[in-house]
């Protein structure tokens, strides 16, 4: 995976327009920083918030963020200090798969003494929170944009058109997202700005199904799909790609269960970006009835050979879908044709995807509805299991 900072995700100028609506509309002073806390933005040196997280380490011969401080901050947590106008300042995360990449922050001018009631700085820092959010979401969506474009590359230059309709497609999504957010901190309607923000939460899970989709599909045009394989933890991967899903998705997140069994192995041999794909696009297909009953992933594994089978049983609600809807379903795990799908609510919930990687690692896939209101798939997949002492040789 590719290392990104912020400016490499985020164009500096789309950020200066957000930095200046937030402004216009709490009346605080608002800077952007990466995540070694130096600003991206112009602002005024309206604070010491900045110097005040540092500590200077020796080793990096630089100054750093305190580790107490960084630890909130990965955590998803927006920090607060007190300044010398008894108020405080206020900075919320930009993360990316956990890691912070920026920080938005807020608080009155000290400089102009400006006087801020500190309901007024509370209710701002809380407006900065839901914006870091989307500003993270939209991060995530292009690093994955950018390291697919990557790894598209690396394996085919002759799908250099694809890639650049690809990207131009995230270009025009992430456009979208900038031009939302700033009319709407413009019209200074809060429900209109919290109602935008959710919009950018839920829309970026989407463009995260259409862009992985849009590599594979690519990659199965110009035949350069292959397996990048490497060794990996279930009970650690599955738990962290869930954790990161439910953060994406916020209050669209479904009722989601999971239980790995002690009969997989610690660590396997495969290709866990696709072990980790098929737990992603399980979770986000059974968001879209969220009153409609739970969805669960068991998960467990039993030894045929040398080979190690991975076994996802995946039970969900069939409400959503009608009997064509589930019949159009069955047969196209059946026969792989995708154009049972057509003219179906399953089109776009990534089952084509889940099919097509079983496929790529050698597995199976069955589906059966198992009464008038659940259906189940049971997803098999040989891997290698890794010994402990390997790892260490």
């Amino acid at each position: 995976m590719l290392k990104f900072t912020i400016t490499d995700l985020l164009d500096a100028d789309s950020l200066q327009i957000i930095q200046d609506g937030f402004e216009r509309f709490t009346g605080l002073k608002a800077l952007v920083a990466d995540a070694s806390a130096n600003s991206v933005t112009e602002g005024s040196d309206f604070s010491d918030f900045i110097s005040r997280i540092l500590v200077y380490d020796e080793d990096a011969n630089e100054p750093v963020i305190k580790r107490e401080i960084l630890n909130l901050l990965r955590a998803g947590k927006t920090i607060t200090l007190k300044n010398e106008l008894e108020s405080f300042d206020a900075a919320s995360p930009l993360l990316l798969e956990g890691e912070l990449i920026g920080l938005f922050i807020c608080g009155p001018d000290i400089e102009k003494k400006q006087k801020v009631p500190e309901a007024a700085v509370s209710r701002g820092s809380k407006f900065l929170a839901s914006i870091a959010e989307a500003l993270s979401q939209m991060a995530y969506a292009s690093s994955l944009s950018l390291n697919n474009s990557h790894a598209m590359q690396q394996s085919a230059l002759s799908a250099s058109a694809a890639v650049t309709e690809t990207a131009l497609k995230m270009k025009q999504s992430m456009q979208e997202w900038v031009e939302v957010m700033s009319e709407a901190l413009e019209s200074n309607d809060l429900e209109l700005i919290k109602k935008q923000v959710e919009q950018i939460l839920e829309t970026g899970t989407d463009v995260y199904t259409a862009v992985s989709d849009s590599v594979q599909n690519i990659q199965d045009k110009i035949g350069s799909t292959h397996l990048v394989e490497t060794e990996y933890s279930v009970h650690r991967l599955v738990p962290h790609y869930i954790e990161q899903a439910k953060k994406i998705m916020g209050d669209k997140s479904p009722d989601f269960s999971y239980t790995i069994a002690d009969a997989v192995p610690m660590y396997l041999f495969g290709d866990n970006d696709r072990i980790s794909q098929i737990v992603y696009l399980l979770f986000k297909s059974s968001a879209r009835q969220l009153e409609s009953g739970k969805a669960s992933l068991d998960i467990t594994a039993q030894k045929n050979s040398y080979a190690t089978i991975l076994i996802f049983k995946f039970t969900d609600t069939t409400a959503g879908f009608s009997d064509e809807d589930l019949e159009a379903l069955q047969m196209f795990i059946e026969t792989g044709d995708q154009s049972y799908l057509e003219d179906t609510s399953v089109k776009g919930m990534g089952y084509r995807t889940i099919n097509r990687i079983v496929q790529q690692m050698f597995g199976q896939i069955n589906f059966e509805i198992t009464s008038d209101t659940e259906m189940e798939f049971v997803i098999k997949i040989p891997q290698l299991e890794v010994e402990v002492e390997e790892l260490g040789s």
